[in-house]
């Protein structure tokens, strides 16, 4: 991966006039262009790519993913970071903390949940938005390593976010937070923790959360009316195969797979939800769901900004030391959020 890295820095500094003869023609889908840099970033994975056509493990698809960290941009300046563990659930689950350094409280907080299917990735794979969330939003910003499947049965990561939401609820004050101001966020599977665990907190009344902020969302598994799951099959990352590993590990003989929980998009009553940034991506077969979804909350009242990088793939969050676009979608993304966490009126 170290060659991988020095050739994508490399390409990142590089003329676009050269990075086009590189690349070669254009990726195209739905009328959409791929971005040059994430056109030669999927042609590096293709050809590291193994041609052996048995199944993955569950533990080699993680260690596969664990390589893309690398990927990141580096901690955002003006923000520290600290690791540690919340009791949650009978269970210790790690997490980083971060905070603007300069800034007293308390403070507004999101909670952020990471991307994976619910079955790979962790707490540090978006480091880099996490820590520009924290930087934008002047805001305590908590990455939870949530339980993951197969290990821990559906809805585990999702009683894990609600018992985060709840600690931090009980906890603010010695936690220098704004229990006021806490904001969901997350993205792909992440998308659908937040996505559910607003509409849960919605039913059972008290506080509810100050906004969310959703990246490419994972909202329903049902396959319906969503052109983009064919058309962007063998999109990099993300892809057919690997949408159907994901379901078999999270909802096994399809236990589960048609609850609420796992279909935030087929919930009748999307109302009374927090104001919602959702940024979704051209070359990603969940595109079509994560829009419908901001149709869907924009059609009962609530208050949303939907953008759709058209040029991008899914999981651009941690795709900025490839991309200058995808650094310009995360800036847009947390932006648009302190917006909504910091107004006034």
């Amino acid at each position: 991966m170290n060659m991988q890295l020095a050739i994508i820095d490399l390409l990142r500094g590089m003329p676009r006039p050269l990075l086009r003869m590189l690349a070669g023609k254009p990726a195209s889908i739905d009328g959409n262009t791929l971005d040059l840099n994430m056109h030669m970033m999927a042609k590096l994975a293709a050809r590291g790519a193994s041609d052996d056509d048995a199944p993955m493990s569950v533990a080699a698809f993680r260690a596969a993913a664990s390589a893309y960290n690398g990927l990141n941009l580096p901690v955002a300046k003006g923000v520290t970071t600290s690791d540690t563990a919340f009791a949650l659930l009978g269970n210790n689950l790690q997490a980083r903390v971060y905070r603007p350094a300069t800034l007293s409280g308390p403070l507004p907080a999101v909670l952020f949940f990471h991307q994976g299917g619910l079955v790979i990735m962790d707490h540090l794979t978006d480091d880099h938005f996490c820590s520009l969330l924290a930087a934008r939003c002047k805001a305590v910003v908590i990455s939870l390593d949530y339980r993951l499947c197969p290990e821990h049965a559906f809805p585990a990561p999702i009683e894990d976010a609600e018992a985060l939401w709840h600690h931090v609820q009980e906890n603010a004050v010695e936690m220098n937070i704004d229990p006021e101001r806490v904001a969901l966020a997350g993205d792909s599977a992440g998308g659908l923790i937040s996505s559910s665990l607003a509409i849960s907190l919605r039913d059972s009344g008290g506080t509810q959360p100050a906004a969310m902020c959703l990246a490419y969302p994972w909202v329903t598994t049902n396959n319906e009316n969503q052109p983009s799951l064919s058309s962007c099959a063998n999109a990099f990352p993300l892809t057919a195969d690997t949408m159907h590993f994901f379901n078999e590990q999270v909802f096994p003989n399809d236990r589960e797979k048609d609850s609420a929980l796992a279909n935030p998009l087929q919930v009748e009553d999307l109302g009374n939800l927090p104001p919602t940034v959702i940024g979704t991506a051209g070359f990603d077969p969940i595109r079509d769901q994560g829009n419908a979804f901001a149709q869907r909350l924009i059609d009962a009242g609530n208050e949303v900004e939907h953008f759709c990088f058209k040029n991008l793939t899914h999981s651009y969050l941690m795709f900025g030391r490839v991309s200058r676009a995808a650094e310009e979608a995360c800036e847009q993304l947390a932006s648009s959020l302190s917006k909504v966490l910091n107004r006034t009126d």
